[in-house]
């Protein structure tokens, strides 16, 4: 697959992505959050296992090892995400989230003992405020202090995620990694929901609809399809990516699910924005100086 080819389906996967969160909000009303997970990446697992079942067969060691790994720290991720998603409105979850884009560099600097770059320390201060801003404007939930909370926790872990998906997805079939990491998913989220008995499945139609999207959508295509990409795309570029994800669950959340936009919400976006674009804009100048050297 060409880098191009590669990026395309990123920013494809990260807009399948952004929609999760809509369908999320909707589901939470009748569900917990782990059954949610429980019933979905199980649901998906089974899709993908048949579809790509030779694959599956002939899954080698590190393909299982990273499949496993990767499913796990997603399964806290998600985790952190859906219990943030009840307490917060959509477009201000994922937003907060995907400050992962800016976490990204930071770690790396951290474990390569190098300092980030300025522009990378601006990005982040501009996305902290942001999220202030962003926290401001739900002061008025009940809970949303702490929903915050939990959504900086799923963003800080998806940075991990994105690091560690590079790391496994050049060492094994990237397919298969998906489709192992999915099921690693379902059967973790599975065991919390029947520990904590509040396991369910739904019960209408519209609860059906919205969790086969979920399935088919959001983790068959935008979670299993993440590493096929990154395999040919370093972590910090598909980090970039992530822009569209946000964009696309505020304007779901306000077209559709009708969220309040308020002045201090509308700046907490654009700064969060803002950073994520300006980091954009930096690793598309890394990237043609790397080229050029």
């Amino acid at each position: 697959m060409s880098t191009t080819r590669a990026k395309l389906l990123l920013i494809a996967v990260f807009i399948a992505r952004g929609t999760s969160f809509l369908f999320s909000k909707v589901l939470l009303q009748s569900l917990s959050p782990m059954s949610i997970l429980a019933v979905r990446f199980c649901l998906a697992f089974l899709v993908l296992a048949v579809v790509f079942f030779k694959k599956l067969r002939n899954c080698d060691r590190p393909a299982m090892h990273g499949g496993v790994l990767l499913g796990v720290l997603y399964t806290v991720c998600m985790m952190f995400e859906m219990y943030g998603l009840r307490l917060v409105d959509t477009g201000v979850a994922s937003l907060i989230e995907n400050m992962a884009i800016v976490l990204v560099p930071i770690y790396v600097a951290v474990l390569t003992r190098t300092m980030p770059r300025k522009k990378t320390i601006l990005c982040a201060s501009l996305a902290v405020v942001g999220v202030g801003c962003l926290s401001l404007t739900q002061h008025g939930s009940s809970g949303s202090g702490f929903g915050i909370l939990l959504t900086i926790l799923a963003a800080m872990t998806y940075a991990v995620c994105i690091l560690t998906t590079e790391k496994v997805s050049r060492q094994a079939d990237p397919i298969t990694i998906g489709i192992i990491q999915l099921g690693t998913m379902g059967v973790l989220s599975l065991i919390i929901s029947l520990a904590a008995g509040s396991f369910a499945v739904p019960q209408t139609g519209t609860q059906w609809t919205m969790l086969l999207l979920l399935v088919l959508l959001c983790s068959c295509f935008g979670f299993a399809f993440q590493p096929v990409g990154q395999k040919y795309v370093p972590a910090e570029t598909a980090a970039v990516f992530t822009v569209v994800n946000p964009l696309t669950a505020s304007v779901l959340g306000v077209t559709v699910a009708k969220e309040e936009i308020s002045g201090m919400k509308l700046l907490g976006f654009i700064l969060i924005l803002m950073a994520l674009l300006l980091y954009n804009t930096q690793m598309k100048k890394v990237e043609k100086i790397r080229a050029n050297g």
